[in-house]
């Protein structure tokens, strides 16, 4: 923890950091050994989450233990997904001997993030608020694949922006805004069969 702590500039982040690190490192083991099912590689994933936490410290909030304990979590299990990643990576380029792997990324075109045809998400969005409520929208999200739900549930639950996740979460802005893009479509979607 001394090592953690020495990154951190300030006496309050040191607290707020300490009070994460007493409350939730258990949790966060435990989050991990479920994902990754092996102690060691969970042991990593939880030191890596304390350092995005450690990188992203001003911005959260201890206030709310339930929502900084999914915080804690998601950022864990995030942790873990990518050691599975690359521990996968690494075996499929011992299964090519040799060949080279190529990554395929999907890019799409601003128009279409930017479309004004249809009603703005963030309008729908604002009609679920008020219509349907949070417990209503986190019931809709949790139903998601991770790839959207996570990003979604920290912009829209937490109040991080684009920036902020993207630390959180070790993947570039861009990605993150397509990601939330999606996530909100996929919203858009169902409350929208479930208003006919």
């Amino acid at each position: 923890m001394i090592i953690y702590l020495s990154m951190i500039d300030n006496q309050v982040d040191r607290d707020k950091f300490e009070f994460i690190y007493d409350n939730y490192r258990y949790t966060m083991l435990y989050a991990a050994r479920g994902e990754l099912r092996d102690e060691y590689l969970a042991e990593d994933a939880v030191q890596e989450a304390f350092m995005a936490i450690v990188k992203n410290i001003s911005c959260i909030s201890i206030e709310d233990c339930n929502k900084l304990r999914r915080l804690v979590v998601i950022i864990t299990k995030n942790k873990a997904v990518d050691i599975i990643r690359k521990r996968e990576k690494g075996r499929k380029k011992n299964n090519l001997e040799g060949e080279e792997e190529i990554e395929k990324t999907e890019i799409i075109p601003i128009d279409d993030i930017l479309d004004t045809e249809e009603e703005p998400a963030e309008e729908v969005l604002n009609k679920i608020m008020s219509v349907h409520g949070m417990n209503r929208l986190t019931e809709i999200i949790k139903n998601f694949d991770d790839l959207y739900r996570i990003p979604l549930e920290l912009s829209l639950l937490y109040g991080y922006n684009h920036k902020e996740i993207s630390g959180i979460l070790g993947i570039s802005e861009n990605l993150v805004r397509t990601r939330i893009f999606r996530g909100k479509q996929q919203l858009k979607q169902i409350i929208m069969k479930e208003m006919e």
